[in-house]
């Protein structure tokens, strides 16, 4: 499944909670990135008194603006500034450490968000701040403990339970990151992310009707969600639905045009279904958008060789090797289209290529032994599939061929472990064999 991005962003700026300034007053003011804010910031803030109040306005102003600019580095100079003339200050705290983390400064951030709840332990965004920070450092229990606290103080407070939720996901905890996340969706029926998290976490159950049921909500709120389409396509493609599953791929291809692997996924969900002249039409569709990708031009030929287009086929699979003369799929599927041609030599020397390309490729072992068994090379077969074995001690045809050859060269006691081997490894065909030969 496509995902989420997992990170973690502080949230913006803030008085997240009474603090009493040196002045005797307390500061009641949003903070805000924007610039039309910071007179409001002044008016509310400022008192006629010292000097250190009147900078200390002028540095909060200087800090915000910073912050609106992305100069986070100077930002953190003026909160600092604003720290040097009222230590106890929840704001500057808070902002700083959300600067911190602008700079992916986590332990800084971590620190100052600290002393802010050292200030004030009931500052609730400044919990959710910390546990944000420590996402971002891995430390996913002690975030967890932080959105504890956050929903503790109110236990309404929607973001801290979206974090909690991908904290748990990021722990492995995927039925607790589903509480939460429904617990936020009980609060709000229309969260979109809250659906799309929870779908998320749903697929790494493999729980595959739950999440398309999710994905379905979220693409009734936003019809153009790239990522909803997706996740429900590769969640309907892993219950092999494949025919719905098309229908998302086509939404998709609507939304990204020239997106190659939408058109790769939709023929492949395409030949699931037998549908083999729609996934060539897809292929060739894909091909024309990327025609250096060697996969295509092979799982073209694948579906070419389904409906007996063997000279297709095999032009696909010269210009894959063309593009890459080590493409061993172009030559198994080469020798495969030449074995169902009956030109056995041909499709021998073909699985000779992808052998030299991949010593262990086991199928092509067993193949070549079916064409040298044709041609009454019986040595040559056996000596095929017997190393088709030892690659792949489960293959049931290798098997199932080598007993037949060991019958006809009247190694009828070998021939026959040989078919009640294949009959053991899920081989049905093997039972009419052995009733005949071996009993």
């Amino acid at each position: 499944m496509e995902k989420i991005l997992l990170s973690f962003i502080a949230f913006n700026f803030f008085v997240c909670c009474s603090a009493q300034t040196n002045e005797g007053y307390v500061k009641t003011a949003v903070y805000k990135d924007s610039l039309p804010a910071l007179n409001a910031v002044a008016a509310d803030a400022a008192k006629p008194s010292a000097t250190d109040s009147v900078n200390k306005i002028m540095y909060l102003k200087t800090a915000l603006v910073k912050d609106s600019l992305h100069d986070f580095a100077a930002a953190i100079i003026a909160y600092s500034n604003v720290l040097a003339i009222d230590s106890a200050c929840v704001q500057a705290y808070v902002n700083r450490g959300i600067a911190k983390d602008s700079l992916e400064d986590f332990t800084g951030a971590v620190t100052d968000y600290t002393k802010a709840i050292a200030i004030d332990s009931m500052c609730i965004k400044a919990y959710v701040n910390r546990g944000l920070a420590k996402d971002n450092l891995e430390d996913y229990q002690g975030a967890i403990a932080d959105y504890d606290k956050a929903t503790a103080i109110n236990k309404k407070y929607l973001p801290a339970y979206i974090y909690r939720g991908l904290a748990k996901d990021n722990r492995g905890d995927f039925h607790g990151a589903i509480t939460d996340y429904s617990a936020a969706i009980e609060m709000d029926k229309k969260y979109f992310e809250a659906y799309m998290y929870r779908a998320i976490s749903k697929d790494s159950l493999h729980d595959f009707k739950g999440s398309i049921s999710d994905y379905t909500k979220a693409i009734e709120m936003d019809n153009k969600c790239l990522l909803a389409y997706v996740n429900r396509a590769n969640a309907k493609d892993s219950l092999r639905d494949y025919r719905n599953a098309i229908t998302d791929y086509t939404k998709i291809i609507e939304l990204t045009p020239g997106e190659v692997k939408w058109y790769i996924k939709r023929a492949e969900a395409k030949d699931s279904l037998q549908d083999y002249k729609g996934a060539i039409a897809d292929y060739t569709k894909a091909i024309s958008l990327d025609p250096g990708n060697v996969k295509i031009y092979t799982s073209c030929a694948g579906a070419k060789v389904n409906i007996h287009d063997y000279l297709g086929a095999l032009d696909d699979c010269s210009t894959a090797v063309m593009a890459d003369p080590a493409c061993e799929e172009a030559y198994k599927i080469m020798g495969a289209v030449k074995y169902k041609q009956q030109d056995y030599l041909g499709a021998i020397g073909e699985y000779n290529k992808a052998i030299e390309i991949n010593p262990n490729y086991a199928d092509a072992y067993r193949i070549r032994g079916y064409a040298k068994a044709n041609l009454r090379d019986y040595k040559g077969a056996i000596a095929d599939y017997d190393r088709a074995i030892a690659i792949n001690a489960a293959d049931a045809d290798a098997y199932y061929n080598r007993g037949i050859i060991k019958i006809v060269m009247q190694l009828k006691q070998a021939g026959c472990a040989d078919l009640k081997k294949a009959l053991e490894l899920g081989n049905e065909d093997a039972h009419k064999l052995i009733k005949k030969y071996c009993e």
